[in-house]
Formats: structure tokens, sequence, C-alpha cells
């Protein structure tokens, strides 16, 4: 039981007893319903609901940025028309007023952009941005947008987009699934995860495990904290792979098919690899000295050699792993 419960209790129990005590003119006047709600009452919410029409420009791509203070953002594109549909959901304590936090809509169709904000009132008699609330972002939009997507507390999570991605949360995961476009995610405290991208994948995070599935073109995924797991469907002869950690293991599954120069380092861990490798000629001695770096360094050929791949750790191991068909 926590601290905060037994507080209730005790405070509800000193009501009973209380109760009991005083005359019953006294007593009809509490209400015991009304008490324990005040104790135990959800935050309030307020939805709000909007279109935003888009006009169309055979030329210009629209552009949509969204910046929210506490909160998550989820974005779809399962529909055709040329709109965007928002549902933002304040939520805030009782002692509270859901007007007090502003969602902020400017539409500038000379430069096909909308910019999302989320504002809130200042306290007048202490003069701070003070107010305790969160607002949650639904939006439905046309596939083709381009997005920058903000948040400093809450998940951001993307589907189905085939605009570029600018993501970016300071306390939270970050999901971007089946999308076409070139992708930069980044969050400090929090996961990061890319499923099915056909455009280049920027992502970094300072404390949160990186996953990338079903990679098509280059990866640049850097953690100062945290595993890094990816997967590609193809690396093309262009392509470069930059996957770094420096408290973590790293996992890259290729395609048999991969032609690459490829460095791997792993400072206190291991370096292993299911892909047949041709290791750079080097001069040494064949001392235990030697044969423990080579357990930790790889430089060599996959293939014919054509794109990049470097991998680091510095407290993990690092496995390249064949990609299935």
């Amino acid at each position: 039981m926590t601290k905060s419960h037994t507080h209730h209790i005790f405070f509800l129990t000193k009501i009973l007893l209380t109760a009991i005590l005083l005359p019953q003119t006294i007593v009809s006047k509490l209400s015991f319903d009304g008490l324990y709600s005040k104790l135990f009452s959800k935050p309030l919410e307020k939805v709000i609901h909007k279109n935003i029409p888009l006009e169309k420009n055979k030329t210009k791509q629209w552009t949509l940025s969204l910046e929210n203070k506490s909160g998550n953002i989820h974005i779809k594109t399962e529909w055709q028309q040329d709109t965007v549909a928002l549902k933002a959901t304040k939520r805030i304590s009782k002692k509270e007023d859901p007007d007090d936090i502003l969602i902020q809509i400017q539409k500038d169709a000379a430069k096909n952009h909308i910019s999302i904000k989320t504002a809130y009132k200042e306290d007048k008699v202490n003069k701070t941005n003070k107010i305790k609330g969160s607002v949650d972002y639904e939006l439905i939009i046309p596939q083709n947008i381009i997005v920058d997507l903000k948040t400093d507390k809450g998940e951001i999570k993307i589907k189905k987009a085939k605009g570029p991605i600018t993501a970016s949360t300071n306390k939270g995961d970050i999901k971007i699934i089946d999308t076409q476009g070139e992708i930069s995610a980044e969050a400090n405290q929090g996961n990061i995860l890319v499923d099915q991208s056909l455009g280049n994948i920027s992502a970094v995070s300072s404390y949160g495990d990186i996953q990338i599935s079903d990679a098509s073109q280059s990866i640049k995924a850097h953690t100062k904290s945290g595993s890094i797991k990816t997967s590609c469907k193809t690396v093309p002869s262009t392509g470069a792979i930059n996957l770094v950690t420096n408290s973590g293991s790293i996992s890259l599954a290729l395609p048999i098919t991969t032609n690459a120069e490829l460095k791997a380092r792993a400072a206190k861990g291991k370096v292993t690899s299911d892909h047949y490798i041709e290791i750079k000629p080097q001069t040494v001695q064949l001392n235990k000295k030697t044969w423990d770096r080579f357990k930790r360094e790889v430089d060599g050929t996959l293939g014919s050699g054509e794109a990049t791949i470097e991998l680091t750790t510095h407290y993990g191991n690092i496995k390249i792993l064949k990609e299935s068909a």
C-alpha cells in the first residue's frame, strides 16, 4: 500500500468518526460521495475536433508542423481527402480550466504550410505558465504531406506516410511504420522503432533502444545507452550504414547479396558474422593481444564491396546476421 493510499484511508476514517460525533444537522450537510469524488477524481478532459481543408497545388507539397508540450502525437493517412482531420484531447487537473490550454492553428496557403501548436495561458496571479495539463493529438492527413512533429513529453506514432518525416521527443518513444520518405527521428529518453521504410533513415537516442526493420536505403542509428537492432531488405551500392552505441549490443541482418566495405569494432565485446568476410591484409605478430583484437575488430569486404558499413560499440557485442528472404 502506498503512502498516498494510506493518507486517503486515514482521511476518510477521520471524516467518518467526525460524522458520528457531530450533530445530525451538521452531518446532513456533509456529502460523502462528494468528498470521495474530490479525493479520487480523474483528470478533466475536453475534446476538440477540427477539419482543415487543403487547396490543391500541383507544384508544391503541403507541410505540417506540430509542436506539443506534453502529450502524444498519433498520425494516420488512411484517406484520400485534401483535408487534415484534427482531434485534440486536453487533460487537466480539477482545479484548472481546459480553456487555459490553447490549440493554435495557422494555415498559410501561399506557402502550403499548416502550423499546430500547444500553448498555455499565463497564470494571472503568479504571472507564470504553471498550468499542469497535456494534449493528445490524433490526426488523419493526406499521404503526401511533409510532417515535422515535436513533443516534449509523449509518444509519436505515424503510419503509411509517403512524404519526409521529422519526429522529435524529449521523453517518449517514436514509432514510424510503412513509410516511403526520408526519416529523421530523435528521442532523448525513449526508444525508436522504424519498420518498412523505403527512404533514408536517421535515428538518434540518448537513452533508449533503436530497432529498424526491413530498411531499403541508408541508415544512421546512434544511441549513448541502448541496443541497436537492424535488418535490411537491400543495401544499395551507394548506401551507407552507420550504427553506433556506447553501451549496448548491435545486431545487423544483411541480405546474402550485400556488397560493402565493413568496419566493426566492439571495444569491450566481440564481433561475430554469419556472412563470409574477406579480411584486409595486415602484418601482425600472432600473440594473445592480436587474437584478442581479431575478436573485437573487423576490417574487410562483403562481396565486391561498394556500400559502406560501420558498426561501433564500446560495451557490448556485434552480430552480423543473414537476412532471411
